[in-house]
């Protein structure tokens, strides 16, 4: 499994928590944001099209953010951990990217 594969499984760790700890709440709506935002990610380990990793960090990670409610249970720790793994993901993006 090389890094980026690695750090998608991450973010899924993190998302299925925040899920768990959404619907234990009763926030159903902030369940399906947050189950939005991860749930192309298991095709994306493996993936060799580096377009599509773009659109993750470009695309998807954007509507998550716009549509996230950041006074929700738990919001300002899920992006604490998201910010770092994103930030490897676009590490990782801009070395592929390069001729």
């Amino acid at each position: 499994m090389n890094d980026r594969d690695q750090i998608y499984i991450e973010i899924l760790e993190v998302a299925l928590c925040r899920i768990r700890d959404l619907a234990l709440s009763g926030a159903c709506e902030q369940c399906a944001i947050e189950a939005d935002h991860v749930h192309n990610l298991p095709s994306l380990v493996g993936e060799m099209n580096e377009h599509r990793h773009a659109y993750y960090l470009q695309a998807e990670r954007k509507l998550y953010l716009e549509r996230l409610d950041r006074s929700s249970t738990n919001a300002k720790y899920v992006l604490a951990r998201y910010e770092p793994l994103w930030i490897q993901l676009e590490s990782i993006s801009s070395r592929k990217s390069l001729p």
